[in-house]
């Protein structure tokens, strides 16, 4: 599909060889994103292809939620532009369809949690108002899958599509977030009973939840490898809350100087909330300083309850989870999954190994950086050969 500017030209088109070229390998959140940037930026005449094999796109995934659900960043952390951090709440105010279904949140709503799929609608609106302002500029959207990039010979990059064809870029932006996903977590056709789900996260939950309001499911298995789930955000938002006394240099003594104020926020009715956005502030210091034996001690007793903390649901999720496991509709066991089959998954639980048979198994835990496809995997071969070469040369 090509996308021109209502006021291009005929001869414009023809003539898109001659401007630069640029390409972005993702067209979710972070690729939007990065075109609107250029279309604001780049100040002559320039080619843009869009390159992503999924035919439907969530803006919501760049968030970490599909666009069907309720995002986990309010209403006043949200924008395309950096610059102009309130930009999403003045077009919810100023945009009929969505104004009158959010006004009646109580903590108002720059406070508000509000569906993927208003963010999404926001998002294309500014793309498209973004593109209609550069009438030099032609976007195309392809649905090629990129397999690898590479330098070109007369400057540039070139863009590996499949096993053979290949196109030259001026500028290539990567914009895949995690890696670029398949669609193979849909239900199956036909009545399904039980599901499970696998990780801890604040995907996970959502996923879970999700598939409860779906009346194919009456009961989720959550599987957490900590057996920690996300806490609550506050109900209305919290800043960083940082007291003047020194923060410990040491991972236990920080901790405990952590737990001791939060404890005092609770008491006081501030909640915990800010006291942990004040730590996020500190802890890039704080991991600086830390010995290597100390990281990985990090890692092994810490890490899951800092993110059970630090990665907040919506009230309403967070209510919603515990409610569903209360009523059984949710059952949240601790363990690892060793294999995933077609009928069920296999997992070490404190127990023992168990097998846990399931008629839809959808997996979300994280996974870095997708070092697994075939483009990521050229980008570091590439990489790799040309630290060689240059080890080789110097040496």
């Amino acid at each position: 599909m090509t996308l021109l500017s209502s006021r291009s030209s005929n001869s414009e088109s023809q003539n898109a060889d001659h401007l630069a070229r640029i390409a972005i390998v993702g067209r979710g959140f972070t690729g939007i994103m990065t075109a609107i940037a250029l279309f604001k930026r780049v100040d002559r005449p320039f080619h843009l292809v869009m390159f992503d094999p999924r035919a439907r796109i969530d803006i919501g995934e760049g968030i970490s939620q599909p666009a069907s659900t309720v995002l986990t960043s309010r209403v006043r952390d949200l924008s395309v532009d950096p610059g102009l951090p309130g930009d999403f709440r003045r077009w919810l105010e100023t945009d009929d369809t969505w104004r009158d279904r959010l006004i009646s949140d109580p903590a108002g709503l720059e406070h508000a949690f509000v569906p993927g799929e208003i963010f999404s609608t926001y998002v294309y609106k500014r793309f498209a108002e973004a593109l209609s302002d550069r009438p030099d500029v032609i976007v195309q959207f392809g649905s090629d899958t990129v397999t690898a990039i590479d330098r070109h010979l007369d400057g540039g990059y070139s863009v590996f599509l499949g096993a053979e064809q290949r196109t030259r870029f001026d500028a290539v932006f990567l914009a895949t977030g995690y890696g670029m996903r398949e669609n193979s977590d849909a239900a199956p056709a036909g009545e399904t009973q039980s599901a499970v789900v696998i990780g801890g996260g604040i995907h996970a939950v959502d996923r879970a939840l999700g598939l409860l309001a779906d009346s194919k499911i009456s009961h989720v298995t959550l599987i957490s490898e900590s057996g920690f789930l996300p806490q609550s955000h506050a109900p209305a938002a919290v800043g960083a809350v940082v007291t003047d006394q020194p923060m410990p240099g040491t991972l236990r003594g920080a901790f405990r100087f952590l737990r001791e104020a939060a404890n005092r926020a609770d008491l006081e009715g501030s909640g915990w909330q800010g006291i942990m956005n004040g730590f996020r502030s500190r802890a890039r210091d704080l991991w600086a300083g830390l010995t290597p034996e100390e990281r990985a001690r990090f890692k092994r007793h810490v890490k899951a309850i800092y993110d059970s903390h630090r990665n907040r649901l919506p009230p309403e999720h967070y209510q919603r989870l515990h409610h569903a496991i209360a009523s059984g509709a949710i059952t949240v066991r601790k363990g690892k999954v060793n294999c995933i089959a077609t009928n069920g998954v296999l997992f070490s639980a404190p127990t023992g190994l168990e097998v846990l048979p399931a008629e839809l198994t959808i997996d979300c835990r994280f996974r870095p950086s997708g070092t697994d496809s075939p483009l990521v995997r050229s980008l570091i071969v590439r990489v790799l050969q040309r630290v060689t070469k240059s080890r080789s040369v110097s040496s």
